[in-house]
């Protein structure tokens, strides 16, 4: 469900012309649809305070990586991203051994390194001249925001461990509205927007991205919240390998406009970035 999220939001902003922030705004509407839908099925009141703010914390940051990251995806390859982007699980197995108790094995550490190597290669762009093999200025902000990411991951674990994952979900929810709507309500934002839907195949494509968001986030944090997060997290990390084949599959063999470059070179320079990330959060999970 991640990997079909990041090829719909591709489509969706490369493809069909939606701009970032309009993307952001409709993401903003939806996330406080589910903090109000969540409300009728598991009230908020009576939790732990601290609860309540970690939860909302959780999803301001999400709310402050998550634009970064789709901006980055809106200027480059979705399988290419991807392995940066979904390398927060990582991240996340490091925190959950510095701050929740819980240990790497020197195996686990190995596979540790192979992600990071993987996150690395991704990174990367060997087409630079000069000899000189540059991150660009899109990478390195999605790196910034992969960390943020990561830390609100963390942070979900212990949420989880005071409410039910209904709540945990809502609040997280919530807490992405906060700074997804007062950032980008904005008339000709909101304008574009609702003209974007008006078009049916456009609308279309909207409810499919909802529809991957809304099952991928749900199922991610109930795992989160009912298991260890350094195996969770090391799942959730398979999801470059998939976009990299389903990408690839998408632009040789359909008119889907995902503007990936299928060059033998790019190509084995995505695949091993894909395989490197997805090993080491493999072994981490099997260990």
């Amino acid at each position: 469900m991640m990997a079909m999220l990041n090829i719909a939001d591709k489509i969706v902003m490369t493809g069909l012309g939606l701009r970032v922030r309009s993307f952001l705004l409709f993401i903003g509407f939806q996330t406080l649809i589910t903090f109000i839908i969540v409300a009728f099925m598991d009230s908020y009141t009576g939790m732990p305070t601290d609860a309540v703010i970690k939860g909302v914390g959780v999803g301001v940051m999400w709310g402050i990586g998550s634009p970064a990251i789709l901006w980055s995806l809106s200027r480059e390859e979705v399988s290419r991203i991807t392995p940066i982007s979904q390398s927060h699980p990582m991240l996340a197995v490091v925190f959950a051994v510095l701050f929740l108790g819980e240990s790497l094995s020197v195996v686990e550490s190995v596979a540790a390194v192979l992600a990071i190597g993987g996150v690395l290669i991704a990174a990367l762009d060997f087409s630079g001249k000069g000899g000189r093999i540059p991150i660009s200025r899109s990478v390195g902000i999605l790196l910034v925001a992969v960390a943020i990411v990561a830390v609100a991951q963390t942070m979900l674990k212990t949420v989880t461990d005071d409410i039910s994952f209904w709540q945990a979900l809502g609040l997280r929810s919530g807490g992405m509205a906060m700074v997804m709507l007062p950032m980008n309500l904005r008339r000709d934002i909101a304008i574009e927007l609702f003209t974007f839907m008006r078009g049916r195949r456009e609308f279309g494509a909207l409810a499919i991205d909802v529809g991957f968001a809304t099952i991928a986030m749900s199922l991610i944090t109930y795992a989160i919240a009912n298991g260890p997060l350094s195996l969770t997290s090391a799942i959730v990390g398979t999801t470059p390998l998939i976009v990299f084949f389903v990408s690839v599959f998408l632009s040789w063999k359909t008119p889907l406009p995902l503007e990936e470059t299928l060059t033998f070179g790019i190509v084995t320079q995505k695949l091993t970035a894909a395989a490197l990330v997805v090993s080491g959060l493999v072994i981490i999970a099997l260990v």
